[in-house]
């Protein structure tokens, strides 16, 4: 069920306004983005990150990744924010970021939780200045994930 609803969650977006994507990313920019990360891609994420490269719809962004930026920039890169983070404040390895809430809370893929379909929970978690603290789980998977904040913005 949960791959039919990334499917249904990535059909609704492009009827969202101010819908983009970046076209996709190669299977090497993929490969080269695991190894960096140490984590092997969910289907869903290898599907989404070929097929769409990154997602933004009425004021979201999904992040991509860009495994050989080398800018410092970090929104919007889940590889460079993610080694920037376990860099600067450990985060934990298994956590890979997707979305920023601009209130100091963010959306991550937790490795570390898998479902039956071997794709990772979506967790909230913020830095308290000392470590990462998990607020709530969002989501079964990435594209539960989406699906709900697609009928989120959707609905309001």
């Amino acid at each position: 069920m949960s791959y039919k609803n990334y499917i249904k969650a990535m059909e609704m977006a492009p009827k969202c306004k101010f819908y983009t994507t970046a076209g996709g990313k190669s299977k090497e920019e993929i490969n080269m983005s695991e190894v960096k990360l140490g984590i092997s891609f969910s289907k869903q994420l290898k599907d989404f990150y070929e097929k769409y490269g990154y997602l933004s719809f009425l004021g979201n962004e999904i992040y991509g990744i860009d495994p050989e930026d080398e800018s410092g920039v970090l929104e919007g890169n889940s590889v460079a924010y993610a080694l920037n983070d376990r860099k600067e404040y450990s985060l934990p390895k298994e956590w890979v970021p997707i979305y920023n809430f601009d209130d100091g809370n963010m959306a991550y893929l937790d490795y570390s939780s898998l479902n039956e379909e071997k794709e990772p929970s979506v967790i909230m978690a913020f830095y308290d200045g000392k470590q990462y603290k998990i607020v709530e789980k969002l989501a079964d998977d990435f594209g539960n994930f989406v699906l709900l904040l697609l009928q989120d913005r959707l609905i309001k």
